[in-house]
């Protein structure tokens, strides 16, 4: 057993090079989602990603197949049954603020810098060079190793999944992992639901007013640029110019025009499982025109400073759970529009609530608001015992691999594919103390020895539970 994972572990590093040139030449493609267009329904460029990674897939030996545009696999061997890694090709939008190209694939400092290095075509690339050791390894195994290819993951909707699976109608796997997440391995993850919430803004006769308001790219993104366009008289606009000067804050700028003025904040994006470590924009918008204390309407500023506090505290909905800890709420989107205020948050909630759960906590919340409350998108939490499969092995497979034997696995907010089958867990690629990523932030990166660490643990992995 010592010299089959040693020969294991010998292939994944000869092929070092080429995984470094194959993920740069993948994050250099910007698989945002965009309007879907024959064959490719996520858009154009995650289309691209997508036959970039089948047509790599082909050079590397495996059979291939392409689920009309929505996803993609690579498999080899033989057997009845089948075990799989699951990975996204698409990616959130780059946001402001890089000090690297989003789209270069930059290898600097051991990293590769880009949109998607990370989070998820690095440890995509990790399970796809590690499925092909064990292929060249020629190690006896009784089950099929697939390596699935999924296009619509950042949405939270994982639409590409359900088609994957329910239209094509694919074989569920015996036991499969997504590498999306970190070591050890995630054995639950909360609830995410987008909520949609619209509320009026309130008269607009009054000699100052807020005429637009747009802020955010995507719920699931901290929001890192909000804008305001302030109309009204001479005399209410020259007030609110004078007091915007007076009012310092280096992330708030206003731009003077004739007729108008348009307020600008800036704040940091981050993964809107963890809100607190980024700067919501549209909050800080919010909050500064607030303090100029103009004649305007501001009841519907205090609500939006209200419904963004990441607690979730300002929709009724501040818990903690025993399992996955406290609920998160992410002001992701916001726009004014006909009279009205529209914002979606995104919530991260407890294994031990459902989406019922949350819309009774809001709708009573909000019920003096006059708001109304949709419910756009919810993916119901996901807990697996430890001692279930593939949970055991995998778990096995890292300690042994590593001799990390105190790092515990963990819960966290993120959705990963690991919710859209059964008999699956989140399992790497990032490291516990690495500094990989981050997520959804500016300058993500993912470091060559991250890549080759993780590719090793996975060619073992797929041993495992494929012989």
């Amino acid at each position: 057993m010592a010299d089959e994972l040693a020969a294991l572990r010998e292939l994944v590093e000869s092929y070092r090079d080429r995984m470094v040139r194959d993920l740069q030449a993948l994050v250099r493609i910007p698989s945002v989602a965009a309007d879907p267009l024959p064959g490719a329904p996520y858009g154009a460029e995650v289309r691209k990603a997508l036959d970039a990674a089948l047509a790599l897939s082909r050079d590397l030996g495996f059979r291939t197949h392409d689920a009309g545009g929505h996803a993609g696999h690579a498999e080899f061997g033989a057997g009845r049954e089948m075990v799989a890694a699951i990975g996204h090709l698409d990616v959130v939008p780059a946001g402001g603020r890089w000090r690297h190209d989003p789209y270069s694939g930059q290898l600097e400092g051991g990293a590769v810098y880009g949109r998607g290095s990370a989070d998820d075509k690095g440890p995509t690339i990790a399970a796809l060079f590690a499925a092909k050791a064990l292929m060249d390894s020629g190690l006896p195994i009784s089950r099929r190793v697939r390596v699935i290819f999924g296009c619509d993951e950042e949405s939270g909707r994982f639409g590409c999944m359900r088609h994957y699976w329910e239209v094509e109608g694919h074989e569920k796997p015996t036991a499969a992992f997504t590498p999306d997440a970190r070591f050890p391995l995630i054995f639950a993850e909360k609830g995410i639901c987008d909520l949609r919430l619209e509320r009026p803004v309130g008269p607009q006769d009054a000699p100052l007013r807020v005429s637009t308001l747009q802020g955010g790219q995507r719920p699931n993104m901290v929001p890192d640029l909000a804008t305001a366009r302030l109309e009204g008289t001479r005399a209410a606009l020259y007030l609110a110019a004078c007091a915007l000067q007076a009012h310092w804050d280096a992330n708030v700028t206003a731009l003077i025009q004739p007729d108008a003025i348009v307020v600008r904040a800036v704040g940091k994006s981050a993964h809107a499982s963890t809100p607190q470590s980024g700067d919501n924009a549209i909050a800080r918008l919010a909050r500064a025109l607030l303090a100029l204390e103009l004649p305007f309407d501001a009841d519907w500023l205090r609500w939006v400073v209200r419904v963004s506090d990441p607690s979730g505290a300002g929709l009724g909905l501040q818990v903690v759970d025993e399992v996955t800890g406290h609920l998160t709420a992410n002001l992701g989107v916001a726009e004014m529009a006909s009279g009205g205020i529209r914002a979606t948050v995104n919530v991260r909630y407890p294994v031990s609530w459902t989406l019922a759960t949350v819309l009774a906590r809001a709708e009573q919340a909000i019920a003096a608001d006059h708001v109304s409350l949709t419910a756009t998108m919810d993916n119901p939490p996901l807990h697996v015992p430890l001692d279930a499969e593939p949970a055991r092995t995998l778990l096995r497979v890292y300690r042994e691999e590593t001799g990390d034997f105190a790092s515990e696995p963990a819960t966290m907010g993120g959705g990963t594919y690991a919710r859209a089958i059964p008999n699956a867990v989140a399992f790497g690629a990032v490291l516990p103390g690495s500094s990989e990523g981050p997520a959804h932030e500016p300058d993500e990166r993912f470091s060559v020895e991250t890549l080759m660490r993780a590719a090793s643990i996975y060619a073992r992995a797929f041993y495992e539970l494929a012989r």
